[in-house]
């Protein structure tokens, strides 16, 4: 059986912010003894790498213990933070085992950022990448693109590149499951089939010698639609030998343990939980489910994605399709190609 690519874990539901987009954490956080069981079963796994999130990563007091068993595995670890909880001790912990760093700038520029990014400083941000870039550990920035700042796409580019980073993605804000706030905050900004399509084209011709992603299945398709160039990245978030949605080729752990194939899946897409199993059982069982085979299989899909001659490349966003049509067969709503 292959084994997931990658693991992306968020390791506590402690946040010092509260970001207007955030898809929220479950209630309840492993021990300690359980996160050190867990991550000896992702060892086991063996994924290229692993992705350490929250919440906020830097709050969890054993992260540069759990960083450093996965990095002294062999296995790359990147954190995604927000870039306001460091203090001189915990970055001296981080350079201990030397993760890649990606800061989440949701706002290229102060008051779009503070505006989204509740509670948090944009130059205390700026100047904790500059300290983690000084010590080779900042690798670049993530941003959630909304309507808001899609036409911020250039700065925020020329903000990674004075940061001193060399990656940046972009990852268009996808629907969340239950917040009540947070839904309304998605229909008002999420963008557009159409949008998403003027996104990319937009995105792909700025001048930029940095590794740029567009977080969405449907990115090589209109890309070769549109002759675009797509690099292979090694951002720590793609599968370049994957075209389309990572979801069967990869697992999310939530703070509580559940394990789910995303970070955006709901929770009637979880599969176990690492606290109480063996991750290697609850990975058999996902790759075995019935909804990640049909999901994976065109003959088993609803909609224009049983239609598409390009569904190899693309699959559509199982996450989107599960919160938006209550059918994790269905089509993606918001690919261009549906329009």
């Amino acid at each position: 059986m292959l084994k997931p690519v990658y693991v992306d874990w968020a390791i506590t539901r402690i946040c010092n912010l509260n970001c207007r987009h955030c898809v929220g954490m479950e209630l309840g956080e492993l021990t300690h003894d359980e996160a050190l069981r867990t991550a000896r079963d992702i060892i086991g796994l063996a994924p290229k790498w692993v992705i350490l999130e929250g919440g906020e990563p830097l709050l969890r007091k054993d992260l540069p213990e759990i960083g450093g068993m996965l990095r002294g595995a062999g296995i790359e670890v990147y954190i995604i933070t927000n870039g306001n909880a460091f203090t001189e001790k915990n970055l001296k912990e981080l350079a201990s085992f030397s993760p890649r760093i990606l800061f989440s700038f949701d706002g290229a520029q102060k008051e779009e950022y503070e505006y989204v990014k509740r509670g948090a400083d944009f130059e205390k941000a700026r100047k904790w990448a500059r300290r983690c870039a000084e010590l080779g550990l900042f690798y670049g920035i993530t941003t959630v693109l909304t309507r808001r700042t899609l036409p911020q796409a250039e700065d925020f580019i020329r903000l990674t590149e004075e940061l001193g980073g060399k990656s940046i993605i972009f990852l268009p804000l996808k629907p969340f499951y239950g917040a009540t706030e947070t839904d309304a905050y998605y229909k008002d900004n999420a963008l557009s089939p159409a949008e998403q399509e003027r996104a990319i084209k937009t995105i792909y011709s700025l001048p930029t010698s940095l590794e740029i992603f567009y977080d969405e299945p449907f990115l090589w398709n209109v890309a070769s639609k549109h002759n675009i160039p797509l690099a292979k990245s090694g951002a720590g978030i793609t599968i370049p030998e994957i075209k389309g949605c990572a979801a069967a080729n990869s697992l999310y752990i939530q703070t509580d343990g559940s394990v789910r194939p995303c970070m955006f899946c709901p929770g009637s897409l979880t599969f176990g939980n690492a606290g109480k199993e063996s991750l290697t059982s609850i990975w058999e069982r996902m790759s075995a489910s019935p909804v990640l085979t049909g999901w994976n299989n065109q003959k088993s899909r609803t909609g224009k994605c049983s239609r598409c001659a390009q569904y190899e490349s693309c699959r559509g966003c199982l996450a989107r399709a599960s919160i938006l049509t209550g059918n994790p067969l269905a089509a993606d709503p918001c690919c261009p190609f549906s329009e």
